[in-house]
This record gives structure tokens, C-alpha cells and sequence, in this order.
């Protein structure tokens, strides 16, 4: 997550450049055949005023020497008006292995655009974050600054922003931290072929107090569209810390908290 600036810069570079489309890779390739095998129509585009977007749903169950239950529920909803535009999501993730928790976790956020020229807009954004296994009893934070959509099309979709917020972690060990921090976030999108896209999301959130206290989160997938409603999603999300919870004196978690989903989702 921390590395893909890099590959903002080119795919900005990309975008801009008349070029012909890349051969598929052997995985996308694959995607792409199995999407091609069920899809039936293409979907409608989405009207102003309404929301639309996706909800996506994983589950896995073991029984035998190890009884083991997993549930991912991630949705992003969109609803543009005139020069205004709102944008929702959300990531619930919960894990037993022999009947006792595992894994519990909760991520969402709301943001707020509008526009003052046709590609550039102010943003207002909050969001609120809880992980059991991470000690994270409440993380929240609330931005404001302002945006450039690169571009908006067909092809491709790149957004960057830059701004300010304010920054709180309260900890399952009763530690607490909130500072004045920086924003910065970027998200790309960008259609391989007719069915299956790509795209990664990643904002930063280091401290203007402290440099030791940054905070990032970002997801990279890749969709195949199914049917005219039907998706399948493969996505690595992550969420790093680098200043996470002491357990013990002296002893951290760790800095980096990777997951990893094959959903099916249903678009509106």
C-alpha cells in the first residue's frame, strides 16, 4: 500500500498516452474467460440521483480436526447529484476456530465531494475503525481538503487528495492518541477488458505532530463481471499502523494487518 505512489505516477503517465491495450494476464486471462462463460448483458450505466454500487459477501466452514468458520461483507455505494457526490463504504470481517473468536473487525467511511470546476472539488471525510485482534478499541478521523479527478471515463478512473484531519485511536490497553495529521489519498480504476476490471484504493494519514504516527489503509482488486448484476471479486486489503498497541512492556503488535477475500457480489 505504502509503495504504490510509484505506480500512481505511471499510471497517470499511462492514462495520458494513446497506446494499444496490454495482452491479459495469464490470471485476468482466466477471470475474464469465466466471466465471459456467464454474462449474459451488459449492465446499465447508473443515473444521477441514485445510489448504486456493490455489495460483496465471503464465507468459508472446515469441520474435522479444526472447526473453522469465516465471514466478509464489503460494500461501496456511490450517489452523484449536479456537483455533488457521496460515497460510502464499508469492510465486517469475522473469524472462530473451535468456536472461539479469532478475528474481529470493522471499517467504514463516508466522504463528501463537490465540485468548483469540472475536475476539481473540495472533500469532507470520516471514518471509524475497530479490530479486536489489533487492540483497536475505536479509530476515527475526520478530513477535509481538496481533489482532482485526472480522469473519469470508460477506461480509466484516477482520483488523488490532499488535506487535514484529525486523528484519535483509542486501545482495548486503555492507551489513547489523537494528533493533527496530513491526508492523502489516491484511487485508480481501470478496465482491462470488457469484464473484468482493476483497482486500488489507499489513503495515508501521517502525523504533522509526531512522525513517528502514521496510519495508511488501502484495497487492490481485481472484478469480474458475471452477469448483468453478478460479480466476482478477488481483493488483498491492508491496514497498517506504525505505532500499534503495546501489549506488554516493550512488546507490539505488529505494524502491517493483511487480508485477503474471494467474494461474490451483487451490483445496484
Amino acid at each position: 500500500m505504502i509503495l504504490l505512489p510509484l505506480f500512481l505516477g505511471s499510471a497517470l503517465a499511462a492514462a495520458n498516452a494513446e497506446a494499444p491495450a496490454p495482452a491479459a494476464l495469464p490470471a485476468v486471462a482466466s477471470l475474464s474467460s469465466l466471466s465471459a462463460l456467464v454474462h449474459d448483458e451488459p449492465a446499465a450505466e447508473p443515473e444521477e440521483g441514485v445510489w448504486h454500487g456493490s455489495i460483496n459477501l465471503g464465507m468459508s466452514k472446515a469441520e474435522g480436526n479444526a472447526d473453522i468458520e469465516t465471514y466478509a461483507l464489503t460494500g461501496k455505494a456511490i450517489r452523484t447529484v449536479d456537483i455533488h457526490r457521496y460515497t460510502l463504504d464499508g469492510l465486517w470481517y469475522y473469524a472462530t476456530q473451535n468456536n472461539v473468536r479469532t478475528q474481529r473487525r470493522a471499517l467504514g467511511s463516508a466522504k463528501y465531494d463537490q465540485f468548483f470546476s469540472e475536475k476539481t472539488y473540495i472533500w469532507v471525510n470520516a471514518l471509524g475503525e475497530t479490530n479486536e485482534q489489533a487492540a483497536i478499541d475505536l479509530r476515527w478521523s475526520v478530513s477535509s481538503g481538496i481533489g482532482h479527478q485526472w480522469r473519469d471515463d470508460e477506461e480509466w478512473k484516477i482520483n488523488t487528495e490532499v488535506g487535514l484531519a484529525y486523528f484519535n485511536e483509542k486501545f482495548d490497553t486503555g492507551a489513547k492518541n489523537d494528533y493533527l495529521a496530513a491526508r492523502v489519498a489516491w484511487d485508480i480504476w481501470k478496465r482491462l477488458t470488457d469484464t473484468v476490471v482493476f483497482g486500488h484504493f489507499a489513503e495515508l494519514y501521517p502525523s504533522l505532530e509526531d512522525a513517528n504516527d502514521i496510519y495508511g489503509r488501502g484495497e487492490t482488486y481485481v472484478e469480474a463481471q458475471l452477469s448483468a448484476r453478478m460479480t466476482a471479486r478477488l481483493s488483498w486489503i491492508a491496514v497498517y499502523d506504525n505505532t500499534p498497541a503495546e501489549i506488554s512492556p516493550g512488546v507490539n503488535l505488529k505494524r502491517l494487518d493483511n487480508l485477503y477475500l474471494l467474494n461474490i457480489g451483487w451490483t445496484f
